[in-house]
């Protein structure tokens, strides 16, 4: 049987994303913490995979991606968070004004 997942990352700390940084940042997830919590979530059945880092908490993370689905109902500019005529309204919406 085969089944398909999306796995979301947060910011994860690996051999690509390391840059010339020895340490792993404090705001970024190991692979193996990745790994396990993805591993839970196909236990459960989830087929979004929407993995935290220490960095941001899950509901910004929720609030975040609502600001973007909302740039194409809205017909905004891609990437609307960083525009200067949304910036401040992103702000607002994002944490939760």
């Amino acid at each position: 049987q085969v089944s398909a997942h999306l796995l979301i990352p947060g910011f994860v700390f690996t051999g690509l994303t390391k840059g010339d940084r020895i340490e792993k940042p404090t705001g970024a997830w190991t692979s193996e913490q990745t790994v396990e919590f993805m591993l839970t979530s196909l236990e459960r059945g989830d087929f979004y995979i929407l993995c935290p880092d220490n960095d941001v908490d899950r509901a910004t993370d929720e609030r975040r991606m609502l600001w973007a689905i909302s740039d194409i109902i809205e017909n905004r500019p891609p990437l609307s968070r960083w525009h200067p005529d949304f910036a401040d309204a992103s702000k607002e919406f994002i944490n939760g004004r």
